[in-house]
């Protein structure tokens, strides 16, 4: 998965456990460009379909 990514998107943590959640692991990126990890993310999703049952994709912007 990290060979995938575009150039303006970067992989900042990789997480066991979300505390208070149902989440058994989460990832954090951060992109230059919203347009650029929407497109990666939409084609990376698809890929890991077959393994994760149910994924959330949350977005935010730094002031």
């Amino acid at each position: 998965m990290k060979g995938t990514l575009p150039t303006d998107v970067e992989l900042i943590a990789e997480y066991d456990h979300a505390w208070g959640t149902e989440y058994n692991g989460f990832l954090l990126f951060e992109a230059e460009k919203a347009d650029s990890f929407l497109d990666w993310w939409s084609t990376f999703k698809d890929s890991i379909r077959w393994y994760v049952e149910k994924t959330y994709t949350i977005t935010a912007r730094k002031r």
